[in-house]
């Protein structure tokens, strides 16, 4: 912990503008205004983590003595990375120990198998609002700033603000990134955050956080937002938000069962690090090129390059838009023979509505194996991968062994992308798949 935690390292000044992020973290600390690179201790509205991590977190909760948790009511505790656990799995223990543990430290909002990835539990259930600040195990549920939830990745230290009920922080650089345009036919929002990753994963956004805003944003449905928030991390940026419209506003109203919120916007002479314009009209469907997460190239580069497995899902593939996203290509087609397709719907609500509006029997019925709400086949728990097989999916990291073998290669890329792959049993444009493909190439390439 650095020294002085609480105290200004930089001298505040009422004059000078703040974003989002100040803003917020400002409000958590008991503050009007904070500066950039000050250290602060700062008061949660919730502290989310999930089951893998709790082994290690239970023998150091005995280590201290812990007898209780400050805020229990604060606490969120969700089983999203091992929805089944196996005969012979560890994880089957760590699931009764969660529940053990919930039960007697008063945690009521303990969330179980096939619940759902915690970046959706904490949306869906009006946990994440306006204006509030999480304290989380992982960097990418910056997604929740869709509706204006701050995110402050902790790894190890989750465990502080659950006994104390604060952490500190450091106020992060602010770099925003104004959205302009309409996304083409057949491109998604996964296509526009792994184009970021390309051009400013090389450490361009290191301690700061990546505000979204401009009237791009308003043409993308919240799911295309959570999208880009989600993967938003691999710029190295330590968190990331987007301004709330009257969209984000109507979904968050109808979740916050009487939770208050606050509407925070960036004031106009706030001090950026970077401001970037984003036109999304010209981006084109992307493919990353494995093994870094900067090497996304155009779709039609990789072209014919032969599948062995596809997978939708992930907190960057995951939400109901990704569901539908899949179902467009795969209805009335047949996945390749020689492809193994997995679907993982976010959560239980997700899943449901897939069910209600037909998708999931479309997977079905194309040959895709739908499996429970969770992580599941991005961190490689399941859908592992042979040597010399390539996969192509929406999952957040396409480093070597990830999911298996050390010579299978990982492919990123849209839901669209994904579920074309797999039944062409090679990388294709999705646009052809549409029946409405612009790319000249593509064109030439389905005569």
């Amino acid at each position: 912990m650095p020294p002085n935690v609480g105290e200004p390292t930089v001298a505040p000044s009422t004059h000078r503008g703040q974003t989002i992020a100040q803003k917020i973290i400002a409000r958590h600390a008991g503050r009007e205004h904070v500066e950039v690179g000050e250290y602060l201790s700062c008061v949660p509205d919730h502290v989310v983590t999930q089951e893998l991590y709790w082994p290690t977190h239970k023998e150091n909760l005995e280590k201290i003595g812990a007898k209780g948790l400050a805020r229990p009511d604060k606490a969120i505790i969700v089983i999203d990375h091992t929805a089944a656990a196996a005969v012979g799995s560890r994880h089957a223990a760590t699931h009764k120990l969660l529940k053990e543990l919930t039960e007697r430290f008063g945690i009521e909002n303990f969330f179980g198998p096939n619940t759902g990835l915690r970046h959706l539990v904490l949306v869906e259930r009006g946990f994440a609002r306006p204006g509030s600040l999480v304290f989380s195990d992982e960097g990418n549920i910056a997604s929740i700033g869709a509706v204006g939830a701050l995110n402050i990745p902790t790894s190890a230290d989750i465990l502080v603000p659950l006994l104390k009920d604060e952490n500190w922080l450091r106020v992060p650089k602010t770099v925003r990134i104004n959205l302009f345009g309409q996304l083409a036919f057949g491109v998604s929002a996964r296509d526009v955050v792994q184009s970021i990753i390309r051009d400013y994963g090389s450490g361009e956004f290191l301690q700061c956080c990546v505000e979204y805003g401009g009237p791009g944003v308003h043409d993308l449905t919240l799911d295309d937002r959570q999208t880009i928030l989600a993967s938003t991390f691999h710029t190295m940026s330590d968190t990331a938000i987007m301004e709330v419209d009257d969209v984000a506003l109507a979904y968050v109203d109808e979740r916050a069962n009487g939770r208050p919120y606050e509407t925070i916007f960036s004031d106009p002479d706030a001090q950026y690090e970077r401001v970037i314009d984003i036109d999304l009209s010209c981006i084109e469907p992307l493919v990353t090129v494995p093994p870094e997460l900067t090497g996304a190239q155009p779709v039609s580069l990789l072209a014919g390059t032969p599948i062995h497995q596809a997978t939708i899902g992930s907190c960057a593939g995951n939400r109901l838009q990704d569901m539908r996203d899949a179902a467009a290509i795969l209805s009335g087609r047949t996945i390749a023979r020689k492809v193994t397709l997995y679907i993982s719907p976010g959560s239980q609500n997700v899943y449901a509505q897939a069910a209600r509006e037909g998708l999931l029997a479309i997977f079905a019925t194309a040959g895709a194996t739908v499996l429970s709400p969770g992580c599941n086949t991005c961190w490689g728990y399941l859908g592992v991968l042979n040597e010399n097989e390539n996969s192509i999916s929406t999952h957040q990291f396409n480093y070597q062994g990830r999911n298996g073998a050390e010579t299978a290669r990982i492919f990123l890329a849209s839901p669209l992308t994904v579920a074309a792959s797999a039944v062409c049993g090679e990388i294709v444009d999705p646009r052809i798949l549409l029946g409405e493909a612009r790319s000249p190439n593509a064109l030439m390439e389905a005569d």
